[in-house]
């Protein structure tokens, strides 16, 4: 069971980012994840979760965040949809790209450049 330590040291299982939480955190997470031993094992960062739910692989993920002291993940990519809940595939419109504007001229000044090109 939980020890009295002031934090409890989580890593994430994609990044091995280390998370430092506060007791009342860690006890959160476990009553969320079930046991301590299920939150250590599906535990994964905010930045990996948020890129999972997008439909980002595994190694898609591990080209896109920093990857702490060359930590070597275990999961594969159905567990990963498992642990963030996301079981859709990469869609074209959750990827980052940029946005095309219309850029509409003022009347009175097409109505000028339609006068000036006419001559």
């Amino acid at each position: 069971m939980m020890s009295d330590k002031k934090t409890r040291k989580l890593m994430c299982n994609v990044s091995g980012k280390p998370l430092f939480a506060s007791k009342d955190y860690f006890a959160k997470k476990v009553e969320v994840a079930g046991s301590e031993d299920n939150l250590y094992k599906t535990y994964i960062c905010k930045e990996v979760k948020t890129l999972a739910k997008k439909g980002y692989t595994i190694s898609d993920i591990r080209e896109s965040v920093e990857i702490y002291n060359n930590y070597k993940c275990t999961l594969s990519d159905n567990q990963l949809k498992e642990i963030t809940g996301s079981n859709t595939s990469l869609r074209i419109n959750n990827c980052e790209q940029p946005t095309i504007g219309v850029i509409k001229t003022d009347p009175a000044v097409r109505k000028f450049l339609t006068k000036i090109l006419k001559k």
